[in-house]
């Protein structure tokens, strides 16, 4: 599918939603809940709307990420070739005008704004400021990306420090930063995210895991080719794509530095080999990509194209290396900078990773979930409102077929009580699946109680207090934790429990996972066959053999409009506790530095009594982190991890168990209301019925319209089974 299409088939996914909500807000002929109703409408149309997706590159200093960024954006927009940038994230995407947005934890004082204006007075710019001050926008008058490139240096590379000094305190004040490029290079809705170059993860792990990765919807780690086998934060990525289901690609980056017998994307040799090596170490899954690039003559070769640099200076630049054949060849061309570029541009790889990157967000990843769960809910919420101007309408055209209604009243409420019958046993089971307890003779342990098999004291003590003691004794990890005021000891410390926490989550959600798919099937089964007692209320014998649409079972529900099943479905976390672990891990790691950096620091013990004097410090913060909680500087407690996940299991269980019934309440109220609504309006309904049929006629078509666009839609671009025409 092209970008466009999707493009095209979201606009037309939330014209529909909105033209569905029109009719259920004003036309007196809907006769549904409309409470319900607009809610669940309104939630499906913000997933569609939202539906921007993120890219998050991530990477260590130097490994080139900021050069093949620019690649990416087709100009050397980001500042390069320097030591390393502060942590400041920050957004890119398309846009009418060439800007960038600072946005600001305090609002801007006059003296900052007036520092920032100092640095940019060479630059053709207008500078405004929100009413507020917190945010900050610079809007360029052209699009020349050396100017992006020369206010972002005094805003987010360390260097600033030295050579900015007077723009410190704006500096410390943004959060993040926003760049609007007018250019055909990025698509509309793909947002890059470009986060802080680290050696240690989990120094801003906090920052990036929970605030851009789970809002992401692909991860690119660049790694240095030249160092592929020993990449720092593996057990990081392990988590991103294991606890937080994300997908990571794994870019090469560099490789025109490589000889062509060490380029081997199938693995068999050369860094590809290696990097798939250190997967095997991680428990990274094996079908992780890998691609091969060249973030520089990538780089090189559209600066080339767009005249920013000349054909001389390529061929004099010792980092191009262009081969002999290569450069004769060139230079007996017609066109000599346009064939070296388009040889740069092929050896760069970035058309591949760039076409497997828009193919992946279009095709394979959750977002396109969520616009296939919106299409697929337009089309069965059509059907339902179709459904009831029908029976009116064939009772309007046809008046004898209110005997057949009234014939099958009984029998309508007899199925729907039966219905009802079922999907409370559904739930029921699904209430002792997730709070643990006994049905029908079948004991089940319930989510909390899973969770807290996992954190015993013994299990805790194998699991991070051992591996921490055994990381002090390798290495020199105790002397240079000891130097630095035992700043490593608390990093690793925070990675030990993230990965221990994480280990019993991904278990656990797989519990979660089963629980709710098992429940959703059910209960698709049972709004299956109320949506067919609907259908067929006014025929004859309409009330036998309804069973399940096999095209509708997919994940088309909305559940009262809380997102639990298509929250689910779509990636997302319904009251994810996730921060609260962030906060109880930092404030627990908080409490070690304090705990050790007192008296301790100036004793010179053995190792090993080191060791031993350390191993109850470090499990009492463990278990104040993981089990009885810590405090803040101010004294207040902090809730610990035990508490932050119990509570999220409590709310994911019961917004699921709340939104299915209201799911399944609502469809079987909705049919039996709509049935006596049609028995108690006979009388006018067989004197109107010229028109009651001018008038719901047209409202048929469109409703009609509605349904067959989204089959045809979901069929084509998702395939397999569709909704039901």
């Amino acid at each position: 599918m092209k970008f466009k299409e999707m493009e095209e088939n979201k606009a037309w996914a939330i014209e529909a939603l909105d033209t569905l909500a029109d009719f259920v807000r004003v036309d007196t002929d809907f006769r549904g809940n409309k409470v319900f109703e607009e809610k669940s409408l309104a939630y499906q149309k913000q997933c569609v709307e939202d539906g921007k997706y993120r890219v998050v590159f991530l990477g260590t200093f130097n490994v080139g990420k900021s050069t093949a960024i620019n690649a990416f954006l087709g100009g050397a927009y980001l500042p390069m070739d320097v030591e390393e940038c502060t942590s400041k994230l920050t957004f890119i995407q398309r846009g009418e005008q060439l800007a960038l947005s600072l946005t600001l934890s305090e609002p801007a004082s006059e003296h900052e704004q007036e520092a920032l204006q100092s640095v940019l007075q060479d630059i053709p710019t207008r500078m405004d400021a929100s009413d507020d001050g917190h945010k900050i926008t610079i809007l360029y008058e052209g699009n020349d990306p050396a100017w992006m490139q020369k206010s972002l240096e005094p805003l987010v590379t360390v260097m600033a420090d030295e050579t900015y000094p007077h723009l410190a305190p704006l500096r410390d004040k943004i959060e993040d930063l926003s760049i609007s490029l007018p250019s055909d290079v990025l698509e509309e809705d793909i947002v890059f995210v470009d986060t802080p170059g680290v050696h240690s993860v989990s120094e801003t792990r906090q920052e990036i895991t929970y605030g851009i990765i789970e809002r992401s919807h692909l991860v690119i780690s660049f790694v240095d080719s030249g160092f592929a086998g020993n990449i720092h934060d593996l057990n990081f990525i392990k988590r991103i794509i294991k606890w937080r289901g994300r997908r990571v690609f794994f870019v090469l980056n560099k490789a025109d530095k490589l000889e062509s017998h060490e380029i081997d994307i199938r693995g068999g040799r050369g860094p590809a080999r290696s990097l798939i090596e250190a997967f095997g170490r991680h428990e990274i899954p094996e079908d992780s990509e890998i691609f091969y690039f060249s973030g520089y003559r990538a780089l090189r070769a559209q600066q080339l194209d767009q005249g920013h640099i000349t054909l001389e200076s390529v061929q004099d630049d010792n980092k191009v290396s262009i081969p002999t054949s290569i450069a004769e060849r060139v230079e007996e061309s017609d066109n000599p900078a346009r064939d070296l570029s388009a040889y740069l541009m092929g050896q760069s790889r970035l058309p591949h990773l760039k076409e497997r990157l828009l193919d992946y967000l279009l095709n394979e990843n959750k977002a396109g979930a969520v616009l296939e769960t919106a299409l697929r809910f337009v089309g069965e919420r059509a059907d339902d409102y179709v459904a009831s101007l029908e029976n009116e309408l064939n009772l309007a055209k046809d008046p004898t077929k209110f005997e057949e209604l009234r014939a099958n009243q009984d029998a309508l409420k007899t199925r729907l009580d039966a219905i009802r019958a079922s999907s409370d046993q559904v739930l029921n089971r699904y209430k002792a699946q997730c709070k643990g307890g006994q049905l029908d003779g079948k004991d089940f342990k319930g989510y909390e109680a899973q969770f807290r098999e996992g954190m015993t004291n013994e299990i805790i003590q194998a699991s991070i207090i051992q591996p921490i003691l055994e990381w002090l004794r390798t290495d020199g990890n105790l002397k240079k934790s000891r130097r630095q005021k035992f700043k490593p000891l608390s990093a690793q410390l925070e990675h030990q429990v993230d990965e221990f926490v994480s280990g019993i989550m991904v278990e656990i959600q797989k519990t979660i996972d089963s629980a709710e798919q098992e429940a959703r099937n059910s209960i698709m089964e049972q709004l299956g066959q109320i949506r067919g007692l609907r259908v067929h209320m006014t025929e004859p014998g309409g009330m036998e053999g309804i069973a399940l649409e096999t095209s509708m079972t997919k994940s088309y529900l909305t559940f009262g409009g809380s997102g639990a099943l298509v929250g689910a479905t779509a990636g997302a976390v319904v009251g994810s506790a996730f921060f609260g672990i962030g906060a109880a891990i930092g404030a627990g790691v908080g409490g070690l530095v304090g705990a050790v950096g007192g008296f301790l620091t100036r004793l010179a013990w053995s190792e090993e009594r080191w060791l031993k004097k350390l191993e109850p410090i470090i499990h009492e913060n463990v278990m104040n982190m993981l089990i009885h909680g810590t405090k803040d500087k101010q004294g207040l407690r902090e809730a610990p991890i035990l508490e932050s996940v119990v509570d999220y299991l409590a709310r994911r269980g019961d917004a699921f168990y709340d939104a299915v019934q209201e799911e399944v309440d609502n469809a079987i109220q909705a049919v039996q209301n709509e049935c006596d609504d049609l028995l108690a309006r006979e009388e006018q309904i067989r004197a109107e019925s010229d028109a009651i049929i001018a008038r719901l006629d047209p409202k048929v078509t469109v409703l009609h319209d509605l349904r067959s666009r989204a089959a045809v839609t979901v069929t084509a671009v998702y395939g397999g089974e569709s909704v039901r025409v």
